[in-house]
């Protein structure tokens, strides 16, 4: 019997038991990949990492990410909850101030930044190259499939596109936070639409005033029914609102909140910041705080 030492993170909050759980499973060099995919299933959670040596030589550590039912090769909260649990490791030394590292995920290495500040540390991740693709026309199917009525749905511009940060998910924009919060969705349905479009995941949004955004993310296809705060999504939303002129853009720059996981009581605050070139998203960075919950010894 192998044993490994993980912790339990949550994820783009300030205090326990909000935000988005994170088991990260240290020092896994020793664990096959069909392992891993059982302990993910084990711990139950969106997201479970395992802190690998890196394979590339620019990289500090490499990650791999498993929902309760596939590997992604890349996802936002596992990133930033990741970095915070190594941090609190001592695996970085005792930085003063700015400290960046670099991850090593299947899309490639992806810097991060941890800022010391009076309320803890603050985890900026930059995510993978922005794309904003196809629009869906059928309003009508997606709001059948989340659960709502058609007119819930914004029908025009902008609607339902997929965006992606690293991971194609549906941007699907809702006329109002109550329609947000009142969704039921069919999870079949929903599991069907992310297999036709070929997406990780839905993330249905409303406006709740000036830069800041209410949002739940659904991806049964991945074996996560709700989540309570999805950075990879956070950040497609960004690049998706940048395009569709969601956004003030001033000096090059356009900023996002992102408030999640309200509805299943796990608040959770992503800040999205989008650096933009002529109207278009050329890279983004999601950050958060995050708490440790757990520590412990996995046997197995």
């Amino acid at each position: 019997m192998a044993e490994f030492e993980f912790r339990q993170i949550d994820v783009f909050t300030d205090r326990p038991l909000a935000g988005n759980p994170l088991a990260v499973v240290l020092d896994a060099d020793e664990m096959d990949g069909e392992t891993m995919q059982a302990v993910a299933a084990e711990t139950n959670l969106s997201e479970t990492a395992f802190v690998l040596r890196p394979t590339e030589p620019t990289a500090d550590y490499r990650l791999r990410i498993f929902t309760p039912t596939t590997e992604l090769p890349f996802a936002g909260h596992p990133s930033v909850g990741t970095a915070f649990a190594l941090l609190r490791e001592g695996r970085f030394g005792s930085p003063q101030g700015a400290l960046s590292v670099r991850q090593e995920v299947g899309i490639g290495v992806l810097p991060i930044k941890i800022e010391s500040t009076v309320d803890g540390p603050l985890i900026t991740m930059t995510q993978g190259r922005p794309e904003v693709s196809e629009r869906v026309e059928d309003a009508a199917g997606v709001a059948a499939a989340l659960g709502c009525a058609a007119d819930q749905v914004s029908h025009s511009r902008p609607g339902p596109r997929v965006a992606s940060t690293g991971l194609r998910q549906l941007m699907v924009p809702l006329v109002s936070v109550e329609a947000v919060s009142l969704l039921s969705p069919e999870w079949s349905e929903l599991a069907l639409m992310e297999r036709r479009l070929d997406v990780t995941g839905v993330s249905a949004f409303a406006l709740d005033g000036p830069g800041r955004v209410r949002c739940r993310f659904f991806s049964p296809r991945s074996g996560i029914m709700e989540d309570p705060a999805t950075g990879s999504a956070a950040g497609a939303l960004g690049a998706y609102m940048v395009v569709e002129g969601m956004l003030d853009v001033e000096g090059g720059t356009a900023g996002l909140t992102v408030y999640q996981g309200l509805e299943i009581r796990r608040p959770g605050r992503i800040d999205v910041r989008v650096r933009v070139g002529g109207r278009v998203p050329k890279l983004v960075e999601v950050g958060g705080r995050c708490v440790t919950v757990l520590r412990g010894t996995l046997s197995i």
